[in-house]
């Protein structure tokens, strides 16, 4: 089944659509009720599997990331003292 309000594909379990969030019609609540009862085997859509899933985040990156972009700065800082005194002399 899909969403009569985005189009995309509606979770084997629960009401509500992933997506855009819009409820189910109350047609689709029904073919879905008849659908679990008629098979008893749990169907799944794949991005089901990856929903409980937490994201996990490599911070060490981001900290190489600032090093890297204070190393930056402070050499064109000198470069820039370095110009501005070789034409002052």
């Amino acid at each position: 089944m899909y969403c009569k309000r985005c189009g995309a594909a509606l979770p084997s379990q629960g009401f509500i659509c992933r997506r855009c969030g819009a409820m189910m019609s109350e047609e689709q609540i029904k073919e879905q009720k008849k659908f679990m009862r008629e098979n008893k085997n749990d169907v799944y859509l794949k991005s089901d599997e990856y929903n409980n899933n937490t994201v996990k985040r490599d911070y060490k990156k981001r900290n190489e990331n600032k090093y890297l972009g204070v190393i930056f700065i402070v050499l064109i800082v000198i470069i820039l003292v370095i110009v501005a005194i070789l034409k002052v002399m």
